[in-house]
């Protein structure tokens, strides 16, 4: 089978990880995967790629092509191609983009619609959570499949964990990541032993490093799908505070040293001092089984199988 992934090549670090990663596990089941990456923002710069991805979807035989984010959905049928597509909704696409006061930005509802109108014409689509799922109106074929993570990759390096750091791998310049809340927090626990970590941008490579190296993971957004960061910390064994955002709550479920924390900077604050007194690694990997890479893999391919039957 020959699917052929089209997503956003905007980053800084090209394919998002966590698609690229989704790729690479599809091989190792058999799948060919090829990437075509979309350059260009907003919806004038999606546009100018319609002819180079109909010259490339053209120039080989693809039995599928995945899409991943609303956008790009819509920009593969605007190629006219009559290959099936499967379209990944990553989250921002269904629910919109967030001010700093935590309010949906008018601005959003623009890429919201054109999202509706990939939907529409998908064949089939894969959603990351269920609080995006309800943005999607066509549940008979519509999937809840979360981002898997690679084991192999992200693992505790040892028994122990390091004292003192609490981490937020988060973009502060990004409003809905709310990385003031876990600023205000810490001037609140003022406590000269913690230190808070906010290393970005970083890549993907360097997050097993500095998981592995911290105190304490933590999420303070307002608004996500299925943060993969999430299930990477779990992975390694690392003590969780996150806010109640997209499949967090069902992802952390009854892990000692994992607790979910509302938006009040006395209850962060509050959280990650009983994150610190844990003061050990979780079973936070043993926790995720369901989430491990090749499992995810494997439902997207019934998925492809399904399609092409």
């Amino acid at each position: 089978m020959r699917v052929l992934f089209v997503s956003s090549g905007n980053s800084k670090y090209g394919i998002v990880p966590f698609i690229k990663s989704q790729g690479l596990s599809l091989q190792d089941e058999g799948i060919f995967v090829d990437y075509f990456s979309i350059n260009g923002k907003g919806v004038f710069g999606y546009l100018k790629n319609i002819r180079p991805l109909r010259k490339y979807i053209n120039n080989d035989n693809f039995d599928i092509i995945h899409a991943h984010y609303g956008l790009v959905g819509l920009l593969c049928r605007l190629t006219i191609s009559n290959k099936p597509m499967v379209l990944s909704i990553m989250g921002s696409d269904a629910y919109g983009s967030y001010n700093k006061k935590g309010k949906r930005m008018v601005s959003s509802y623009l890429n919201m619609f054109l999202t509706q109108i990939a939907l529409l014409f998908s064949t089939h689509i894969v959603v990351k959570s269920k609080n995006i799922l309800r943005f999607v109106p066509y549940k008979s074929k519509t999937t809840i499949i979360p981002n898997g993570v690679d084991f192999r990759v992200f693992k505790p390096i040892s028994a122990g964990i390091k004292k003192g750091i609490v981490l937020c791998l988060a973009n502060p310049s990004d409003a809905r990541k709310n990385v003031n809340l876990v600023k205000n927090a810490m001037q609140l626990i003022n406590n000269q032993k913690l230190k808070l970590l906010n290393p970005f941008p970083i890549s993907h490579n360097q997050f097993p490093a500095y998981l592995n190296n911290s105190s304490v993971f933590v999420l303070t957004s307002y608004n996500e799908g299925s943060p993969n960061v999430i299930k990477e910390a779990m992975a390694c064994n690392i003590p969780i505070v996150s806010t109640n955002v997209g499949d967090v709550e069902e992802v952390i479920g009854q892990t000692k040293g994992c607790f979910i924390t509302s938006l009040n900077p006395y209850d962060v604050a509050e959280k990650i001092k009983q994150a610190i007194r844990y003061g050990k690694r979780t079973n936070g990997r043993t926790n995720i089984a369901q989430y491990e890479a090749s499992s995810i893999a494997k439902k997207i391919i019934k998925i492809y199988d399904s399609i092409i039957e």
